[in-house]
């Protein structure tokens, strides 16, 4: 058994269809993994029930499992970030509750990190070891955010918006305090914090299977997302608020 722990925040919003499987696949990775582990369920003001579907199928001590949350639905942003308060581990992973992307790429991600001394390790659907399939919504959404990223800022990264990203909870924790962003653009927020702050970030391929029939993230929500960004701009090229 490795002396570390991982803390792994999964945040939750309406996910009684899929959070049991979720949290089952997870500790058999972790089981195998030789790492102490905690995983923490943030529930982001669920109304069917995921947080008490998780108390009936588990026993939180012995299956290491914290479910936090609140009563409204805050962002997805807003669940990671409250979640890291409860995270004692050396690392800390952020993990999507669909099992898009499945837990057995950790051991992937932590190779990654230890070989290239990286602080933070972020998948990224842009690498060509990458295993993608998803809706076509989906992808036109996420490469049309992918160029808008590329024009605003100078991070040395493709893509963002992943939901797998492995940080070293010491760097994490120090740059968390900076980001205000509460849904989709707190990726890119966290990842010009680290970057500002001089962490080292790096990508990696990964495997992606959509197992909605339909995103969450719809036409309506890319004026939210496209607002969030340009704060984001403005915070760090005019206020200078990440320095």
């Amino acid at each position: 058994m490795i002396n570390e722990k991982i803390s792994v925040i999964i945040p939750s919003f309406n996910e009684s269809n899929n959070i049991i499987n979720t949290l089952n696949e997870t500790k058999k990775v972790f089981a195998n993994l030789g790492y102490g582990y905690e995983i923490i369920v943030v529930d982001d003001g669920s109304k069917d029930g995921t947080a008490d579907l998780i108390q009936k199928n588990f026993d939180f001590k012995s299956d290491k499992i914290i479910v936090a949350g609140y009563s409204l639905n805050l962002g997805k942003g807003n669940a990671l970030k409250y979640g890291i308060q409860f995270a004692g581990g050396d690392y800390i992973l952020f993990m999507d509750a669909d099992l898009d992307l499945h837990p057995k790429q950790i051991s992937k991600f932590l190779e990654t990190m230890i070989v290239s001394g990286a602080d933070a390790v972020i998948g990224s659907k842009k690498s060509k070891d990458s295993n993608v399939k998803y809706s076509f919504k989906r992808r036109l959404l996420s490469n049309g955010y992918y160029y808008l990223i590329k024009l605003l800022f100078g991070l040395p990264v493709r893509d963002t918006q992943t939901g797998f990203k492995l940080f070293k909870g010491e760097a994490l924790k120090k740059c968390i305090s900076k980001v205000l962003i509460k849904r989709y653009a707190f990726d890119l927020e966290l990842l010009i914090v680290l970057h500002k702050n001089g962490y080292k970030i790096v990508e990696c391929p990964v495997e992606v299977m959509q197992s909605r029939s339909a995103g969450r993230i719809g036409f309506r929500d890319v004026f939210s997302v496209f607002n969030d960004t340009i704060k984001i701009f403005n915070r760090l090229y005019f206020r200078k608020f990440y320095d």
